[in-house]
Order: C-alpha cells, then structure tokens, then sequence
C-alpha cells in the first residue's frame, strides 16, 4: 500500500519518539541513531504503528529501492543532489519542495 516515509540522514537525530508516532521513518545507522531506534521499538510494543527502520546509505535508487511503493517523502539531514531528484523521479515523485532541514517529494 503507498504510504509517506520521512528518511532521516543525521547522524544524532533528536526527537525520533515524537516523528514515529506520526509517520514510518527510515533513519540512517549511527551508533547514536541505533541506541535511539531500540528505545522507541520498545514503545511499538504498546503503539503497534510506530514503524523505524535503520538503514546504510548507499545511493537513492537503492534506499527507494528498499522502501518500496511510496507516494511521498520527507527527507531530513540532506541536501537534495541530483541523484535524489533522478530516483524520485523515476518513482513519480515528481512535485519536490526544498526545506530548510531537506526536502520533501510527492506525487503530482
């Protein structure tokens, strides 16, 4: 099923808790980002939607790749390069916004 995915590239990410209640996030691995993921899987014990999976960045084709059928995207921590335009793209997320902590990219 199509879903929004927020992608997390920080190394230290604060706030996971409070993002996960909202949406699936895919948060880069750092020994930081891990230690944070294990703490809120624990809460999806009792909140059974929380949904955060670690990931190691190689190239956007293969991180959107891994996710699957989305209909958005909200990256944080990142720029938006070429290559992330490409990848979105080829998925249909062809209406892209720039934001101050990234960017975000939805279907038209």
């Amino acid at each position: 099923m199509p879903h929004s995915v927020t992608i997390i590239f920080e190394p230290a990410f604060a706030g996971l808790r409070k993002l996960a209640f909202r949406t699936p996030v895919w948060l880069v691995e750092t020994p930081e980002n891990r230690a944070a993921a294990e703490e809120v899987w624990h809460s999806a014990v009792e909140w059974p939607h929380i949904s955060v999976t670690l990931f190691r960045f190689d190239d956007w084709r293969t991180l959107l790749a891994q996710i699957g059928a989305i209909d958005g995207v909200e990256a944080i921590g990142t720029p938006l390069t070429d290559a992330a335009r490409a990848a979105l793209s080829d998925l249909g997320l062809t209406r892209i916004d720039e934001t101050s902590e990234g960017f975000r990219a939805r279907k038209s």
